[in-house]
């Protein structure tokens, strides 16, 4: 018997529960926070921006708060990644509430080299990007490489985060790009330099149109 997306939807939530995005408790299938943490984070859910110096729009879910934050620095550096579906659920909804639903987008993340996917153990952005993809019935392609090794961002000042990443990535499927509405998917957009070097390849290549999403979004002051 072939089952429904629906009902697909409800078996994965009665085995893996919805989680706030918050606390980790358990939130309603339809929610991605929970009944003690949704009252408090209204305020914060951020509408659409420009990631910085770029007419690329940015969607994000959550600012760089406490409650936030700590939930995603679990699943890059603690052992969380089981928890990676909620956030990819808030993604999504983030993306939905933007009226991306459209079939025609595709989603894909910022790369990491093999090096640092074997240090991590996973890239953070791809299986965020991957949750969010499969929210909403959308395709996720690998469509873009790092070439070479770069800095941790977040180690350096505004002024040479671009230099850090700039050639840093290359089009791995030009030929999926060209012509593409394209999601462009990061854990946290800062200054945006990330975000912008992996748009500007996705441009080359002949993407149609591009948006960004992140699940935080913070000013440099701000981040770790």
């Amino acid at each position: 018997m072939k089952l429904h997306s629906q009902q697909i939807e409800r078996l994965w939530l009665w085995f893996f529960p919805r989680r706030c995005v918050w606390c980790m408790g358990v939130a309603e299938p339809t929610h991605m926070l929970c009944a003690d943490c949704e009252p408090e984070a209204q305020p914060l859910l951020l509408a659409p921006d420009l990631v910085r110096d770029t007419q690329l729009p940015l969607i994000s879910a959550f600012g760089y708060h406490s409650h936030a934050k700590r939930i995603l620095l679990n699943v890059k550096y603690h052992g969380g990644r089981k928890n990676a579906h909620s956030i990819g659920y808030a993604m999504a909804d983030a993306l939905s509430s933007a009226g991306v639903m459209d079939k025609q987008w595709l989603l894909c993340s910022v790369p990491m080299t093999a090096a640092q996917v074997k240090t991590r153990g996973f890239n953070q952005s791809e299986v965020l990007a991957k949750s969010a993809a499969r929210w909403l019935g959308l395709e996720y392609a690998p469509l873009l490489r790092k070439t070479r090794e770069t800095q941790v961002q977040h180690d350096l000042p505004a002024a040479q985060r671009e230099k850090n990443v700039d050639g840093a990535y290359c089009a791995a499927m030009p030929e999926q790009i060209t012509g593409r509405k394209i999601v462009l998917v990061d854990d946290i957009c800062t200054t945006g330099a990330t975000m912008r070097a992996c748009a500007k390849v996705l441009q080359t290549a002949g993407a149609e149109e591009i948006i960004c999403l992140s699940f935080l979004r913070t000013d440099l002051e701000e981040s770790p």
